[in-house]
């Protein structure tokens, strides 16, 4: 099943607030370091869905905490926040009382503001924050990563952009181990990132196991192998893979 079936299958349906329990999430201080862990399984789901819903016409409706794509296609979702073209700033949606969210929309934003709590990460748990849409899109990438089986997206209304995540099956991700070789350097090239740490943890996140020399990364899943070379500041020099 496609990330675009799995859609049309979800249409209206309940939605399953994926929750996490912090003490089960790995403890970083920054958002450089959350983005280099998440960002690699999260890109991947960009932009499969982008494929299939980029180009479709959308509509949020706040208080039912719902958005439509095209005609027909009517998900519920978890509002994270926006970004204002005019002020250049991220308000997180927990702290918009104009736009009228139901509170069902704001438990993932209210888990990463618990996130920032608990490992001091300002840009988590204060109401604004300078940004542009590049800043929306890494705490949007973020969130989709860190709360699995989500994508986000990135809606233009203007004057500004909303940043929400929606279900979606990552199952066919796993089944595709071969994605990495087009997918991660696209990602790099979208992100400053530390190369290794990130290709570290999307590897992992796609099922691989991993292992590191001095200059190199090793993945090996059931159908490929992949190994990346870097230099001396951490940026992949190559990236090649065999099929067992």
């Amino acid at each position: 099943m496609g990330l675009f079936d799995f859609l049309k299958k979800q249409k209206n349906s309940e939605q399953e607030v994926r929750n996490v329990n912090l003490q089960d999430i790995e403890n970083f201080s920054s958002m450089q370091e959350l983005l280099e862990r998440y960002s690699g399984i999260a890109f991947e789901k960009q932009l499969a869905i982008n494929d299939s819903i980029g180009n479709l016409d959308w509509n949020v409706d706040m208080s039912a905490g719902t958005a439509t794509f095209g005609n027909d296609l009517t998900f519920p979702i978890q509002m994270l926040g926006s970004v204002s073209h005019q002020s250049n700033t991220w308000l997180w949606a927990w702290g918009n009382a104009q736009a009228q969210i139901s509170s069902d929309s704001l438990t993932q934003a209210m888990q990463l503001k618990a996130y920032g709590i608990k490992n001091n990460i300002l840009e988590l748990t204060e109401k604004t924050i300078p940004a542009t849409d590049n800043e929306g899109h890494v705490i949007a990438c973020i969130a989709s990563g860190m709360f699995k089986k989500r994508f986000y997206y990135a809606g233009n209304y203007g004057v500004g952009t909303a940043f929400f995540t929606i279900d979606v099956a990552e199952e066919g991700l796993l089944e595709k181990p071969e994605s990495v070789l087009t997918v991660f350097p696209q990602l790099i090239t979208a992100f400053g990132l530390n190369h290794r740490k990130a290709l570290y943890f999307y590897l992992k996140d796609k099922g691989f196991k991993v292992s590191e020399s001095n200059d190199s990364l090793t993945g090996v899943s059931d159908k490929l192998t992949v190994t990346a070379h870097f230099d001396e500041l951490h940026r992949m020099t190559n990236l090649e893979a065999t099929n067992k």
